[in-house]
């Protein structure tokens, strides 16, 4: 009994302190509520999220503990959200500091057909895509209660993709 709740001890510490990354995608500008939103929650750059449910309906984003440092100029990270799944297709990019957030993606030529984003710290390359993104709960609404499940199945994907 010991060895079983030393593991279960040392798997809720790791997945406990993972860094939680989130992605609020909003149906109307200005990140109105009234046409719906959906929320991300993930802890990988370079990992393509595909947005299924919420596919094109999104009109502006906010983000929050996204990396802010990368391989780009000035050391910056960035958030690329994409028109294809599979993070294909058209692309615009914003810097991942929590500020500037795209409030009307009409501007940049992408509303409403948003299907896909990453989070780009060492290149634009995509280092792999969630196959079924209904693992990481994509939340209607409010996100409380979810962050221990959400870091436990983004963790499990993680893992999958490594053992690939």
């Amino acid at each position: 009994m010991a060895p079983l709740f030393v593991t279960l001890l040392l798997l809720a510490s790791y997945f406990t302190t993972s860094t939680a990354e989130y992605v609020h995608l909003f149906g109307d500008v200005n990140f109105g509520f009234g046409s719906g939103h959906w929320l991300y929650e993930f802890s990988m750059a370079q990992f393509c999220i595909n947005t299924v449910d919420f596919n094109d309906k999104a009109s502006s984003a906010k983000w929050q503990d996204l990396s802010q440092t990368g391989n780009f100029s000035n050391g910056q990270a960035f958030i690329a959200f994409y028109t294809d799944r599979n993070c294909n297709g058209t692309v615009r990019m914003w810097p991942t500091a929590e500020k500037d957030f795209p409030t009307n993606f009409a501007l940049n030529g992408i509303d409403k057909q948003i299907s896909s984003f990453m989070v780009w710290k060492t290149s634009s390359k995509v280092g792999g895509v969630v196959a079924d993104p209904t693992y990481l709960y994509l939340v209607w609404s409010c996100y409380a209660g979810w962050h221990f499940a959400n870091s436990v199945m983004t963790s499990f994907l993680m893992l999958q993709s490594e053992a690939k």
